[in-house]
């Protein structure tokens, strides 16, 4: 690519002068109103708007065989990172965006984004991964600093993005998945309370396109527990163990849990609220105990859990340990839940 400083008094000949260049600076006319912005390719259309701003001078940027301009080199980059659920947006001041074709969430390959990033004047920037989303929601930008860049940057970003150890892409939104929650409750509630929980969980699931059993109320005898355990794995897709004292390893449910046949997968999370809650499995379906704080959280690890499972990911080993990053719940952590806690906000405070 060729830069080139032209003056001002050559917008008066011919446009050959500068027709099919590319602008690197705005054209300010009367006022000091921008007429052409920086990156325009001018043609020849746009003498009477040269001629009547006259400026001092142009700064071109001509585009060599093997170059492409900004908006090219960001659709193509683009189309490299978006997987399935995304949906590639026209540029708009150069940048390409990446938008969310479903409700879901959002999986970002790290390490390969940070490759693609490695190329000289190449940037895409996205959302967090494991954000859930709805549809519609900006995900993503994609564009080039310069105002155009060698082919050979485009093409290296490009393989770039195709270098995931996994086949993943570097940008996709997994559709949730219409789950069947089921919950057994160890707690002494208040019809009021009892109403609270349920309307809390139903929209919980609501949002996630799932549905809610009918919730089971228990009390603590040993083979009750057992059985509606059982039962609950066996006809839903995720259970949940409320009420627990979760830090008693000689608790009833846990107990129970283990003489049911269940796989502890780990007990206490990396995360507040939720740092007492455990995980197991039993007859193939994920067992969630949540303490007896977290049955009116208006945030917590539940929440994460939630959205995982609905996205059709397992609770394993490696993923709990990994929620320690970013693991505060607090109201400044309140983006990493989906929409659904206004309503619960909406609710007075537990008595």
């Amino acid at each position: 690519m060729r830069l080139e400083v032209l003056p001002g008094s050559a917008i008066d000949g011919t446009p050959a002068r500068w027709s099919g260049a590319v602008l690197c600076r705005d054209v300010v006319g009367a006022g000091g109103r921008t007429v052409l912005t920086k990156g325009a390719v001018l043609a020849a259309d746009d003498a009477a708007i040269l001629e009547s701003a006259q400026p001092v001078e142009l700064h071109l940027l001509w585009l060599d065989e093997g170059d492409l301009g900004e908006d090219a080199a960001a659709i193509r980059i683009a189309a490299a990172v978006a997987g399935p659920g995304t949906s590639t947006r026209a540029p708009v001041e150069s940048q390409a965006r990446l938008v969310s074709a479903w409700r879901g969430l959002v999986q970002v390959d790290v390490p390969t984004l940070a490759a693609v990033n490695l190329i000289d004047g190449v940037t895409v920037f996205t959302v967090p991964d494991g954000l859930p989303v709805d549809a519609g929601r900006t995900l993503a930008g994609v564009k080039v600093t310069p105002l155009a860049i060698a082919e050979t940057a485009v093409v290296a970003a490009e393989r770039a993005a195709a270098t995931s150890t996994d086949d993943a892409d570097v940008l996709s939104v997994r559709p949730f998945l219409p789950l069947r929650v089921a919950a057994i409750v160890r707690q002494q509630l208040t019809d009021n309370a009892r109403a609270r929980f349920e309307r809390s969980l139903g929209l919980r699931s609501d949002w996630f396109g799932g549905s809610v059993l009918p919730v089971r109320y228990i009390d603590d005898d040993a083979r009750q527990v057992q059985d509606a355990l059982r039962a609950a794995a066996a006809s839903a897709d995720v259970v949940l163990a409320v009420g627990v004292a979760s830090v008693d390893p000689l608790e009833v449910t846990w107990q129970s849990l283990l003489a049911s046949g269940a796989t502890s997968i780990r007990r206490g999370l990396p995360m507040h609220p939720g740092s007492s809650y455990w995980i197991a499995e039993l007859l193939g379906t994920p067992v969630i105990g949540v303490a007896s704080c977290g049955m009116f959280s208006r945030r917590s690890a539940l929440d994460l859990l939630l959205a995982r499972l609905h996205a059709g990911l397992p609770l394993d080993p490696t993923y709990l340990a990994s929620l320690g990053h970013g693991g505060l719940l607090g109201r400044e952590a309140a983006w990493r839940i989906p929409p659904y806690e206004a309503a619960l906000d909406e609710d007075p405070e537990e008595p």
